[in-house]
């Protein structure tokens, strides 16, 4: 039988329909689950938006200090896990990839692989972003993960006999997740295993080295984790301490009374469905999932959906406009700083 090899302006022409055609799905998606979030849960758009017409401009004022002084704290975590990056710079990386992955489907490796081309041109090496990834993206799901697994601890306590006990169930993948990590990075012996594991599941598709790359990240994870294990601990802490206050905030400025165990709980379950990348940022399913568990936890429906539009409001749509601002201030610096150089040479 005789190989057709394909042209690459074919191939690309099909990777720009399939683009194209996941982001018109992904975006109907989206668009589809926010037109009927109030519907979803017992409410309508006219009560959801006299609930948010409660809000006064101090109230933004004061939503938008506590979103800023959480992603503040979170670059403190970014700093510590590439050294040499300044907190300025970490809150660069954090906001211009969150508004390309809130943007485009699937937008997480775009976003990772526009933060590699930044931290290239400030010199980093190839090496040390790797180290960098690694850790980040480990930090923010252990991290999500552990807000879910205490959250699952408490459900028995703050939430028992509430429609939303059995929705825990939801939740008990956690604790074997969080086990499987801490064993891996604990013993060297268990990344070996797990990596040869790994490679004999996917070698029916390719030739892989995980028995070899996974105790070698490991150990680059531990070491970065022991030099800046206390920044990392304090940012990611007070990250989530104030995503937490905005949350809270957020249904305070509406007049929508919620306890902090509750909130606590739809925190999780937040963070629980950022974790699955259906749409960008999980837009649309984060709105409905953690409306529809306050509702279950005894929530005005009206009320609940307006603090969660409110609330995602800051912590997705803001992210975009604000990190494509900062794109393009850093795109323009680094055009400004090209064009000296070929002029000094020049000179």
């Amino acid at each position: 039988m005789r190989h057709i090899e394909q042209r690459p302006g074919v191939t690309m022409v099909r990777t720009r329909r399939r683009r194209l055609v996941t982001s018109t799905l992904s975006g109907l998606i989206t668009a589809a689950l926010v037109v009927l979030l109030p519907r979803a849960v017992g409410a309508t758009w006219t009560g959801v938006g006299a609930v948010i017409g409660r809000v006064s401009p101090g109230s933004l004022a004061l939503l938008t200090i506590v979103w800023i002084a959480g992603l503040w704290s979170h670059s403190f975590v970014l700093a510590a896990s590439l050294p040499g990056l300044t907190k300025r710079r970490g809150l660069t990386l954090s906001l211009t990839g969150s508004a390309v992955a809130n943007v485009l489907p699937l937008g997480g490796a775009v976003g990772t692989a526009l933060n590699f081309t930044m931290v290239r041109r400030w010199g980093f090496s190839s090496s040390s972003f790797g180290g960098f990834l690694a850790v980040t993206t480990l930090l923010n799901v252990a991290s999500k993960l552990g807000v879910i697994a205490l959250a699952l601890g408490l459900v028995p306590i703050l939430h028992s006999g509430s429609a939303f006990g059995s929705a825990g169930l939801l939740f008990l993948p956690v604790p074997v997740i969080v086990a499987a990590g801490v064993w891996i990075l604990a013993d060297e012996r268990a990344a070996v295993s797990v990596g040869g594991l790994l490679d004999k599941a996917v070698s029916v598709v390719r030739r892989t080295r995980f028995e070899e790359r996974l105790p070698a990240l490991r150990r680059l994870i531990l070491r970065l984790i022991r030099t800046g294990w206390q920044p990392m601990t304090g940012g990611m802490l007070a990250y989530l301490a104030l995503q937490l206050a905005l949350l809270w905030l957020c249904f305070q400025v509406l007049h929508v009374p919620l306890g902090v165990p509750v909130l606590f709980t739809a925190l999780a379950v937040e963070r629980l469905l950022t974790l699955v990348p259906i749409t960008p940022g999980s837009a649309g399913v984060v709105e409905v999932g953690t409306t529809a568990a306050l509702v279950a936890l005894g929530g005005d429906p009206a009320g609940v959906a307006a603090g969660m539009l409110l609330f995602r409001g800051f912590t997705y749509l803001m992210e975009i406009p604000v990190g494509g601002v900062m794109l393009g201030v850093w795109s323009w610096l680094g055009r400004r700083t090209g064009r000296e150089r070929l002029e000094a040479v020049a000179g």
